[in-house]
């Protein structure tokens, strides 16, 4: 079972609402959801030190069901401080600084808490959700940083956020392979939804030249391959997997 957003940890009353609803479909029958339970956050709140009533929610949801397990996926919103303030629109330093620290936070408490996996996903959002197709698709979709590479390049990564990845690969690598790469946002999207032209329309719109698209450029005249050429660097740090077989294994 996904919990989405909006933003399920927006402040303690939700957090303590939200876990009385897992609490009541816990005691019901959690096998209905195979016992999984995933929650998708920006980790701002967990960044900034609630973890507290999560703590104590987790450990009374271990008491009701002890078969239950919640991942608890932190949408990462960015690679270094630029990309993040370009992506949020938000000029506040600190919940760049929450976003990285939520994982480590939520780390701290699982040696107590046998039901919690903290989890990170790179959340670049519609910018990079199609850049890699594993269906072959030739569209490549990114904000130009610079230097004719994307954003979200390994060149320009913070040093928080290369910590990040190597902290996180490094203790995930042992649940499956696949984790040897961080998952990216977008892992089965499709350009046939009807809601991605309005979205790349308004992206174009929001980013102006820093936007690049391959049929946006050739629209302009030609393509830019050494743009193109970089993403096999992405490939390399990023994995996008079946939606099934990916949540699925967070929650075994």
């Amino acid at each position: 079972m996904r919990i989405l957003g909006g933003e399920p940890f927006l402040n303690d009353n939700y957090a303590q609402f939200l876990f009385d609803v897992i609490f009541g479909i816990s005691e019901i029958d959690s096998k209905k959801f195979n016992n999984g339970i995933i929650i998708q956050t920006n980790g701002v709140y967990l960044g900034g030190g609630n973890v507290e009533i999560l703590k104590r929610k987790l450990q009374e949801l271990y008491r009701i069901n002890p078969s239950v397990k919640v991942a608890i996926e932190i949408s990462i919103k960015g690679t270094n401080l630029e990309e993040f303030k370009l992506i949020t629109q938000t000029d506040n330093a600190d919940f760049f600084r929450f976003n990285l620290k939520s994982y480590y936070n939520l780390m701290q408490l699982t040696p107590d808490l046998p039901n919690l996996r903290p989890m990170i996903i790179a959340g670049f959002g519609i910018n990079e959700s199609y850049l890699l197709n594993e269906g072959g698709s030739n569209d490549r979709i990114t904000i130009i940083f610079k230097d004719d590479k994307p954003i979200y390049h390994p060149d320009f990564w913070s040093e928080e956020f290369r910590k990040l990845y190597d902290d996180f690969t490094t203790t995930y690598k042992t649940l499956d392979p696949m984790f040897r790469r961080m998952p990216m946002y977008g892992i089965k999207d499709q350009f046939s939804y009807a809601w991605v032209k309005p979205t790349i329309k308004q992206g174009k719109e929001v980013y102006g030249n820093k936007w690049y698209d391959r049929k946006y450029m050739d629209e302009r005249g030609g393509r830019n391959i050494s743009l193109e050429n970089s993403f096999a660097d992405i490939l390399k740090k990023f994995f996008l997997v079946n939606n099934q077989k990916y949540y699925s294994t967070m929650v075994k």
